[in-house]
């Protein structure tokens, strides 16, 4: 996995931790204030993969002022989890 990815000219740090929040369990989590994504570093890799989709959907809706979208959890997870697959499934994008 990449330890920083740029989104929309803001670089966040990601960091594969061993838990990723005391107080909740999580899988991943963002924190828009210091720039870092953490993802939990035991699930499988594709799993890591869908959640760090997850986070960067969250930083975009951030990033473009789309505030209610940023906090509802079923709509970016769906979103996230389509993405993936589109992405995973198929080169896109040539270099």
């Amino acid at each position: 996995m990449v330890d920083k990815i740029n989104i929309l000219g803001v670089v966040y740090q990601i960091q594969e931790v061993e838990v990723v929040n005391k107080e909740e369990p999580r899988k991943g989590e963002i924190d828009f204030l210091t720039g870092v994504i953490k993802i939990d570093k035991n699930m499988p890799q594709e799993l890591k993969e869908q959640v760090l989709m997850h986070e960067i959907l969250h930083a975009v809706c951030d990033l473009l002022g789309y505030k209610k979208l940023c906090f509802d959890e079923k709509k970016v997870q769906g979103l996230a989890t389509a993405l993936h697959q589109i992405f995973k499934s198929q080169t896109i994008f040539s270099s």
